[in-house]
């Protein structure tokens, strides 16, 4: 094999511009492309995309686009029509520039734009204006309307040929400069795909696991296409955020990975960091100092347990005390060739808070519990299951008795946390229907609900079991 080239921009050093390509990653509901110029067809997960082509998603649908160095990961929501005007990788010296350039005919697409090589331009067109974009997480419709999630946009108003920049958590609509509200801000973030490290959206569903692109010779000795599309050979690209597992300290580290990613790997098995030129918190790990250990992890993933092989730590003892730290490693695949991966290892989930407000003789008025943040990863998968489950009086036990629906509400509710390697938490309140009501000296709480169905490709549920605990008592000023 001439060489590899992860998932979906080819270019060869004999050419001086290659055709950029658009890979499929995710199709939900209807989708299709226009072919030739003249001829919808349905789009499916693994097509490519080429300059010249148009997408359009229907009234209850979406698709996910990996755009590469092209412009890594592009949403298009329901009702949108998009052109690639113009998808080029150009080589160069010291390293290739990509020429992006798209038509917001209709609809509304979010971007999330790793920083792209110097000399390289990323262009949203819209009927109002035109964006320019690098290295941004970025929400545009047709009508011109712009939110900036983080990093910054160049956007032109074609009414007025006004230029502006437009920073982080700013917006530009009806021909102004705006600070975007703060549910604006998580509306957006929530709907975006995640690649960015530390922007609080949520992953695609297939995390850039659809295949890779090896270049071929053909059996008679002459040039082919110089690529072909490898799948299923499945493997993470680009930057993700997973929990660490169990453990984070710094004689242990957990990477979880789901059962696409570990193909190339066996239960069991035992690697050195050196293997998987293993990195954290910006340090190689050396091969006196830990071991690897593949195991498996729930809903059939698997999972990478660093250990530490002398009781000592093997990273700084800061990682003990950090929420999230940055690990590289280089994952193998079923073909033999390996990818690297860069993951913000998030620390377990810590049990949820139970405060309960009392009066002056003791009695509960209401018990507030406030869950640990989830990743964007887990918010995207399970958090609405998981409000569910709070949401239900049958899983809480009280003074070990379960709660009665006639006479007790409960209010469920995800919020922003601010922290954006777990940027989303669930908020519960229960209380007495009767405003003049009570909910009695509560001893203990419990919160036992059935195990969430893990999706499958996905990286599992953190567990969230809460044993009879006693309630922090906050009384009830005024």
């Amino acid at each position: 094999m001439a060489g590899f080239v992860a998932a979906g921009l080819l270019f060869t050093a004999q050419a001086e511009t290659r055709n950029g390509q658009a890979l499929v990653q995710a199709v939900s509901g209807e989708a299709t492309m226009l072919v030739d110029g003249n001829k919808w067809l349905p789009l499916q997960t693994g097509q490519l995309l080429k300059t010249g082509a148009v997408v359009k998603t229907g009234a209850k649908s979406r698709a996910d686009l990996f755009l590469g160095i092209n412009g890594s990961l592009l949403r298009l929501a329901a009702d949108t029509e998009l052109k690639f005007n113009r998808l080029a990788v150009e080589i160069a010296p010291i390293e290739p520039i990509a020429k992006t350039e798209m038509e917001l005919r209709r609809g509304r697409v979010i971007g999330n734009v790793r920083k792209l090589p110097m000399g390289s331009s990323y262009v949203i067109k819209t009927p109002m204006g035109e964006a320019n974009v690098k290295g941004t997480v970025y929400d545009i419709n047709a009508k011109g309307e712009l939110i900036v999630i983080s990093g910054k946009v160049k956007y032109t108003d074609r009414a007025n040929g006004r230029e502006v920049l437009i920073a982080s958590g700013e917006k530009y609509v009806g021909g102004r400069e705006l600070k975007a509200a703060d549910d604006e801000k998580a509306a957006a973030a929530a709907d975006a795909p995640a690649d960015t490290p530390g922007f609080p959206g949520f992953s695609i569903s297939v995390p850039l696991r659809q295949g890779v692109w090896e270049n071929q010779t053909s059996q008679n000795g002459g040039p082919i296409d110089p690529t072909q599309f490898i799948s299923p050979i499945p493997t993470f690209f680009g930057d993700l955020v997973v929990r660490s597992g169990s453990a984070f300290n710094p004689d242990r580290l957990e990477i979880v990975l789901d059962a696409a990613a570990g193909s190339g790997l066996a239960i069991g098995q035992e690697l050195k960091p050196s293997d998987l030129q293993l990195n954290v918190g910006g340090g190689a790990i050396s091969d006196d100092d830990a071991i690897i250990v593949v195991e498996e992890a729930p809903g059939g993933g698997k999972k990478l347990v660093v250990k530490s092989k002398t009781g000592a730590p093997f990273a700084a003892a800061d990682v003990a005390g950090a929420n999230a730290i940055a690990v590289a490693v280089a994952i193998p695949t079923s073909s033999g060739n390996s990818v690297s991966v860069d993951v913000d290892l998030v620390a377990p989930m810590k049990p949820p808070s139970l405060i309960a407000n009392v009066d002056e003789s003791g009695s509960a008025k209401s018990i507030n519990i406030t869950t640990d943040g989830f990743t964007a990863d887990e918010a995207d998968a399970y958090i609405a299951t998981i409000e569910e489950q709070f949401g239900n009086l049958d899983n809480f036990e009280i003074n070990g008795e379960t709660l009665n629906a006639d006479e007790v509400d409960i209010i469920t509710t995800v919020v922003p946390t601010g922290d954006a390697s777990t940027p989303f938490r669930v908020e519960v309140e229960i209380k007495p229907k009767d405003p003049e009501g009570d909910l009695g000296n509560v001893a203990e709480i419990a919160f036992v609900p059935p195990p969430v169905e893990v999706v499958e490709g996905e990286v599992p549920p953190p567990p969230i079991v809460v044993p009879p605990t006693p309630p922090v008592e906050s009384p009830i000023g005024g």
